[in-house]
């Protein structure tokens, strides 16, 4: 036998102790509240076995169901919370990393700006080196050429000398049909060298 049954059983005997108790009580208002929960089947030992089993039950409840529940509530809030954070970290971390990659790529892109601009520099110096070096091996190369030229024509003009004086020698001779002797020769030579030289 169980406790609640052991309890009904004795619930007769119970009931009509109750039944002359509610008789004497019945004069007051008190006496008016158990009669009209009587009328709706509510007596005080089913009303106390209920209550001991409702607390029973609701301390079991609490403490296997309802407590652990809450625990687990409890945990997967602070997991929220913590991802929460987490996810706050992340969009600075986010955040500061883009800020970085962005400086470097506009220090990247003026570095190569300078670059580009040192590069242009140094080409057009290279370019105006060249054209000045060009010019000053063009201007010898005209200077040793003036000179060579220069030197062929007082070779030349020295050989047409030579040889126009050495041809109006002797047309000189050929002509007056008598030698000469070395200073006539010179004399004449001088003559025909001054008549070319005007």
């Amino acid at each position: 036998m169980t406790f609640l049954s052991a309890l009904l059983a004795a619930e007769p005997a119970h009931e009509a102790a109750h039944a002359a108790s509610a008789a004497a009580e019945s004069s007051g208002p008190l006496g008016d509240i158990i009669k009209l929960f009587g009328s709706f089947g509510v007596d005080g030992p089913h009303l106390l076995v209920q209550v001991v089993n409702f607390t029973i039950l609701a301390v079991v409840l609490y403490k296997f169901a309802i407590k652990p529940a809450l625990g687990q509530l409890e945990e997967r809030i602070h997991q929220a919370e913590q991802l929460q954070k987490d996810r706050s970290a992340a969009e600075a971390q986010l955040a500061a990393a883009q800020k970085t990659a962005e400086a470097k790529l506009v220090a990247a892109s003026d570095e190569a700006a300078k670059i580009l601009a040192d590069a242009r520099n140094s080409a057009k110096q290279a370019v105006e080196a060249a054209k000045a070096e060009a010019q000053a091996a063009q201007t010898d190369v005209i200077a040793k050429a003036k000179a060579a030229i220069e030197a062929d024509r007082v070779k030349m003009m020295n050989e047409v000398r030579g040889e126009v004086s050495r041809l109006v020698v002797e047309t000189a001779a050929k002509v007056l049909e008598q030698n000469l002797d070395d200073a006539q020769r010179g004399r004449l030579n001088e003559a025909a060298v001054k008549q070319l030289a005007r």
